[in-house]
């Protein structure tokens, strides 16, 4: 395995685990914290140090199922990271507490392209 693969599989998963620590949590607390708004924050770099690193690995980008739900669930997760840090900036009750509702549906759809990621990377293998 090449290094800049081998560093982008620990880094993605690495998001994997920070995103799920910080869905769950928010899922059973039902209200966003700082705490878990620190650990989304550090999924999302991780995601795109990982995003980056597999764009650069390949000359041509194959636009399949894989990198497009790919993109557009770090989009998604990056614009939750930022509606979080405004909702606790500014002190928004009502969207730190319904907050798990986006967040639980868009981890499940970053959780997909997680998994055609490994899916197309056993077959490579």
């Amino acid at each position: 395995m090449r290094p800049i693969i081998a560093v982008s599989v620990v880094s993605i998963t690495l998001a994997f685990l920070l995103y799920t620590i910080a869905a769950w949590r928010n899922w059973r607390l039902k209200t966003l914290t700082t705490a878990q708004l620190v650990i989304i924050w550090a999924g999302l770099a991780c995601d795109m140090l990982a995003t980056r690193m597999m764009a650069m690995s390949v000359k041509i980008t194959n636009w399949d199922f894989h990198t497009i739900s790919g993109y557009s669930a770090l989009a998604l997760m990056a614009v939750l990271a930022v509606v979080g840090t405004w909702a606790i900036r500014t002190d928004r009750e009502a969207i730190l507490r319904r907050f798990h509702l986006y967040l639980g549906p868009v981890w499940v759809y970053w959780l997909v392209a997680y998994l055609t990621g490994v899916w197309t990377g056993i077959q490579r293998v």
